[in-house]
């Protein structure tokens, strides 16, 4: 099942170099203490997150308000944006095609012709992308394009790892 509310744990995924912008790296020291503390304090799921205070915030971990406020903009970065979404029924070409979408436009940077190749090689979940290794799912990508002659580029691993990453907080499964 797809929530975008993600639990807290999810963080510790979604908070590092393999698949985050770098803007918010200066964030990555503060995660564990964060997450844990976050905990603590009875947050459970990243809306819980998102009413802490500022206060809280800094009691939970992080050292300034700079740091606050990036912290925020990291918990809404996933969050589905209405615009992007409505696209998906002019550009689905079957209904089985659209409830794909809807799971795979959650993704970041994923439209049409990423979900479509996604779909091809097999993973029409969010679910089927979670438990994929960034490696296979590049190679599943790969093979496709090859097999279908498609003039696409495979996910790059970092975009790969992203993709697993937020698949997996948002369908709470767990990292490998």
């Amino acid at each position: 099942m797809v929530n975008t509310d993600y639990k807290i744990e999810a963080i510790g995924y979604l908070l590092n170099e393999d698949c985050i912008l770098k803007g918010f790296y200066p964030l990555i020291p503060y995660c564990n203490i964060l997450v844990e503390n976050l905990m603590q304090r009875g947050c459970r799921r990243k809306s819980d997150a998102v009413k802490c205070t500022d206060e809280e915030l800094l009691q939970a971990g992080l050292p300034d308000m700079g740091m606050v406020a990036l912290f925020r903009r990291f918990l809404v970065m996933y969050d589905p944006k209405a615009q992007k979404m409505r696209e998906i029924a002019s550009v689905s070409e079957t209904p089985e095609e659209a409830e794909a979408f809807k799971e795979l436009y959650l993704l970041p940077g994923v439209k049409s012709t990423r979900a479509r190749l996604y779909m091809q090689a097999g993973f029409a979940t969010l679910e089927e992308v979670a438990g994929m290794m960034p490696e296979c799912l590049i190679a599943a990508c790969q093979q496709t394009i090859d097999r279908e002659g498609l003039n696409l580029k495979a996910p790059l691993m970092k975009e790969a790892r992203t993709h697993i990453a937020v698949a997996r907080a948002f369908t709470d499964a767990p990292e490998d």
